[in-house]
C-alpha cells in the first residue's frame, strides 16, 4: 500500500509538472511517464488493478455527460459526414491492424486493437480487459498521442486555410463551479453507474467499467438529469489511468526494435493520410472546412483533441460533437467489432 501511494503521489507530480507546462495531456502524460520510469528502472511502478476500474467509471462517466439534447439536435444535418468519418474510421482500423498484423507486430486482436482511435487510456484500459498485449497497444496509442498533439495540429495549421470564426463554444464543454445540487447529482451517477460497473462485470461484459457508466451517464443526461463535472475529478482520474498503463510499458515485450518502429510508422503514415484524404472529400462533398475536417480524423484521442483545437484556431461546436461521437463508438463498438472479427476469422 505504501508503494502504490508513493507511486500515486510521484505520477500527480509528474502530471501537474506537464500540466503546468502546457503540455496537452499533460496530467496523463506525466503520470504514464512517471509510472513507466518507476517500472523499468525501479521495478515499483505497478498499481492495482482495482484503480483501473475506478479511473474506467470516472472516464464513463465523464465521457457519458460531456454533451446534451440541444448539442445533438445540431448533428441532424450532419448526418452523412458522419456516416463518412464512421465508415473512414472503421476502414483505418481494419487496414492499420491487418498491416501491423502481417509486420510481425502481435496478434490479430491486439494489431486491432492499437488501431482502434480512441484515447491511450481509455483503449489501453480495454485492451487488458481483451487479454491482449497491453504493452504493445500502449506504446502505438503513446506515439500516436505524441504526433497527434505536437505534431499534427501544427501540420495542419500550415497546410490548411484559416477558418472563420464560429459561433463560440459548444455546449459539450461544461466548466464553472459545481453547487450542491450539482455535487450531489455527479455523486448519484458515479454511485449508480459503480454499481451497474460492477454488475457487468460479473456478467462478464467486455470493458464493462467504462461501458456500462457511459451509458448509465449518457440515458441520464439525455433525459434532462444534467451532470456537472469537475475538471479536478478528470484530471485525478487521469493521473490514476496513467499511473496504471504506466507499469504495464514493459519494454521486455516490444520484441524486435524494427518491427516495432515499422508498427509505429505504418500506423502515424496511414492515419496522417486518411485525415488529409478524407478531409479533402469531406470539403469536396459537404463543404467542410479542411482543417476542421482533418481534426475529426486525427491520429490521437478524441478527448485530447477537443481540449487543444481552440488553441490552433478551430472552435467549431460540431467538431467537438464529432470528437464526443468518437469517444462513444472507440469505446463502445469497435474494440468489440475487432473482437467479433477476430472470432470470426479464428485467428
Amino acid at each position: 500500500m505504501v508503494q502504490t501511494a508513493l507511486t500515486l503521489a510521484l505520477c500527480t507530480a509528474a502530471g501537474l509538472l506537464f500540466y503546468r507546462k502546457r503540455i496537452p495531456a499533460g496530467m496523463l502524460i506525466g503520470a504514464v511517464a512517471a509510472s513507466a520510469v518507476l517500472t523499468a528502472g525501479f521495478h515499483m511502478g505497478t498499481v492495482p488493478s482495482g484503480f483501473k476500474h475506478i479511473a474506467q467509471v470516472v472516464a464513463g462517466v465523464f465521457i457519458g455527460c460531456s454533451a446534451g439534447r440541444d448539442d445533438f439536435r445540431q448533428l441532424k444535418t450532419f448526418g452523412r459526414p458522419v456516416l463518412m468519418i464512421t465508415a473512414s474510421l472503421l476502414l483505418v482500423n481494419v487496414a492499420v491492424g491487418g498491416l501491423l498484423f502481417l509486420s510481425g507486430y502481435s496478434d490479430l486482436l491486439t494489431c486491432l486493437v492499437c488501431a482502434v482511435p480512441g484515447g491511450i487510456s481509455d483503449v489501453t484500459l480495454i485492451a487488458v480487459d481483451f487479454g491482449t498485449d497491453a504493452s504493445k497497444v500502449l506504446l502505438v496509442h503513446f506515439c500516436r498521442l505524441v504526433v497527434g498533439v505536437a505534431v499534427f495540429p501544427t501540420v495542419v495549421q500550415r497546410i490548411t486555410p484559416p477558418m472563420p470564426e464560429g459561433a463560440g463554444e459548444s455546449a459539450a464543454r461544461r466548466g464553472g463551479k459545481t453547487d450542491r445540487r450539482g455535487a450531489a447529482r455527479l455523486l448519484l451517477a458515479l454511485a449508480v453507474s459503480s454499481a451497474g460497473a460492477w454488475l457487468g462485470n460479473r456478467l462478464d461484459i467486455p470493458a464493462a467499467s467504462i461501458l456500462v457508466p457511459l451509458f448509465i451517464t449518457f440515458a441520464l443526461n439525455l433525459s434532462g438529469f444534467s451532470i456537472p463535472f469537475p475538471s479536478w475529478l478528470r484530471q485525478a482520474a487521469q493521473v490514476v489511468s496513467g499511473a496504471y498503463i504506466g507499469g504495464l510499458l514493459d519494454p521486455g515485450k516490444f520484441g524486435n526494435p524494427i518491427t516495432v518502429l515499422s508498427a509505429v510508422v505504418i500506423t502515424i503514415a496511414v492515419l496522417l493520410a486518411n485525415a488529409y484524404l478524407f478531409g479533402r472529400w469531406m470539403e469536396r462533398c459537404f463543404q467542410v472546412p479542411l482543417r476542421e475536417g482533418m481534426l475529426m480524423l486525427t491520429p490521437a484521442g478524441a478527448g485530447d483533441m477537443a481540449l487543444i483545437s481552440a488553441d490552433i484556431g478551430v472552435s467549431s461546436p460540431r467538431l467537438i460533437l464529432v470528437q464526443i461521437y468518437r469517444l462513444l463508438i472507440a469505446t463502445a463498438v469497435f474494440p468489440h467489432l475487432c473482437l467479433l472479427l477476430v472470432r470470426a476469422l479464428g485467428v
